[in-house]
């Protein structure tokens, strides 16, 4: 048997844009130009959800390729395991997010 605890914050909610659901397959660099793949499982137009498939710390800096955006500077926030949220330096316009989904939505599509 297992405890825990669970803290609640108080206050409002850092994330400041609805995230939208876009499960698609991409690649981050790192500063050492490395690249790696990882998979966006949500976004918004301050950051991502992301599966990676190797360990980052918080405030680790990346580029994560988007289609049809090509690199965008990020920050690494949080890290769970293989799971992990990015903030952009530079938030994305909501039609850019809007043609990610759509992106996804239609890859997910054609997959089934």
């Amino acid at each position: 048997m297992f405890s825990s605890e669970v803290v609640v914050r108080e206050g409002r909610c850092r994330r400041t844009a609805p995230r939208h659901a876009a499960a698609f397959e991409t690649q981050i660099r790192l500063r050492t130009s490395s690249r790696a793949p990882c998979r966006i499982i949500d976004i918004s137009s301050g950051g991502a959800r992301l599966r990676l498939y190797q360990d980052l710390e918080p405030e680790t800096s990346i580029g994560l390729s988007l289609p049809g955006r090509g690199l965008v500077d990020a920050h690494i926030v949080w890290a769970d395991g293989r799971e992990a949220g990015c903030r952009f330096d530079r938030p994305l316009d909501e039609a850019t997010v809007a043609v990610l989904q759509a992106s996804a939505t239609e890859r997910g599509a054609g997959s089934a």
